[in-house]
């Protein structure tokens, strides 16, 4: 054989070897969250539902199917770097991007990689907008003020409210739409922001308290930092009705502070804990028998968007990148979670409309359940007193 055909065959048969490679690429899926640092406690939740998933939907995994884990330490450039290792050790798809400020910076970390996320919560508008490699199964900001805007004005009839926020970008994706519909649709009025981040906020939160006398209250910011805004409002003799985000709300966060979340309303995207469907009950019962607690949002939204890696890892002929995005834009039909349906759209998003919450009595109530409940206790006394 002439040498030039046999270096030839010789580089057909490599591409061959590669391209068989490549078909069979080994399903490697990153896990990336904030285990330690100030988010830890929504990092223990999405731990928990994904465990969960991973348990639950053990028969269906791919043969290969490998999970690397890593450490935001709520810190986004040490998510950054954390994906470039995870990616090093063959992650190609993630469920990553906790908060909406880890999430921005993990998006040049997608382009780098050449890897593709899901997200269980971030919720800043422009996310999805700003890469092609971003999904997430938690619903966008926008639709959160929204709800929080017509709540506090068409609910609770309140047409005065004090904005307590934080810098983030949660807070700022959450603020704009919140104030078009509360301010621009429904002609409330918002009597002062307070900024959480500012030396002296409590001086100037008690400034505005006893100038304006505001109806209610609305505290844009995660957990720890509604928690702070609360202890100063109660301490104040705040009456009004509290609107908070779904940003606030983990399981830890109530059992800790029971006095303080009482009353607080908060919407969030739709997962009930005392939904009827099969699935969540499923979920439900199995996370009670397993971690002896009631899972949270974020717990619900982890263990969806990992059991939407799953199917996909299990549906991919390569696990390439570029069959992964393919897989979530299209293949990706009604899948049914316990968050609701979910199928993202051109940008990646799901729409699920946010639902209001009541935290009474320690636990975290549907809100029109509640008014419901509410209203027959009251028709129940009225027939007592006509008995009488």
């Amino acid at each position: 054989m002439k040498p030039a055909k046999t270096m030839a065959m010789t580089l057909l048969t490599l591409a061959a070897v590669i391209a068989l490679s490549a078909c069979s690429s080994k399903p490697v899926v990153g896990v990336l969250l904030p285990m330690t640092g100030e988010a830890s406690t929504y990092g223990e939740s999405m731990k928990r539902g994904i465990d969960l998933a991973l348990e639950m939907d053990q028969a269906v995994l791919p043969t290969g199917f490998q999970v690397v884990w890593g450490d935001t330490a709520s810190v986004p450039e040490t998510g950054a770097a954390e994906m470039k290792r995870m990616a090093g050790e063959g992650a190609v798809l993630f469920v990553a991007g906790t908060t909406s400020d880890t999430a921005r910076a993990l998006l040049p970390m997608l382009d780098e990689t050449n890897s593709i996320a899901v997200s269980p919560s971030a919720s800043a508008p422009s996310l999805t907008k700003d890469s092609r490699r971003f999904f997430r199964v938690f619903a966008s900001d926008e639709l959160e003020g929204r709800r929080a805007g017509r709540f506090l004005y068409d609910d609770q009839d309140k047409t005065t409210v004090l904005i307590f926020a934080a810098d983030s970008a949660q807070a700022r994706g959450i603020e704009p739409p919140f104030r078009l519909v509360f301010e621009q649709a429904m002609g409330g009025e918002v009597v002062g922001r307070v900024a959480l981040d500012d030396d002296g906020w409590e001086s100037e939160s008690a400034d505005l308290l006893a100038a304006h006398n505001p109806a209610s209250v609305y505290i844009i910011g995660y957990g720890d930092e509604t928690i702070e805004a609360l202890r100063h409002l109660r301490g104040k003799g705040f009456e009004g009705p509290i609107c908070a985000t779904s940003a606030f709300y983990t399981s830890q966060i109530v059992e800790n502070n029971p006095e303080l979340v009482e009353g607080v309303y908060f919407p969030q995207p739709a997962f009930d804990i005392q939904s009827e469907a099969q699935l969540t009950q499923d979920f439900v019962n199995s996370y009670r028998q397993r971690f002896q607690a009631d899972p949270d949002i974020y717990a619900a939204h982890a263990f969806d968007a990992m059991r939407i890696v799953i199917f996909v890892a299990s549906e991919s002929k390569s696990f390439s990148p570029v069959d992964i995005r393919k897989l979530l834009a299209f293949g990706v039909k009604e899948f049914p979670g316990v968050t609701g349906i979910i199928q993202f759209n051109d940008y990646g998003d799901v729409h699920h409309n946010p639902i209001m919450f009541i935290v009474k009595d320690g636990h975290v109530i549907n809100y029109e359940r509640y008014i419901e409940e509410e209203k027959a206790k009251i028709r129940e006394k009225i027939k007592e007193l006509l008995k009488g």
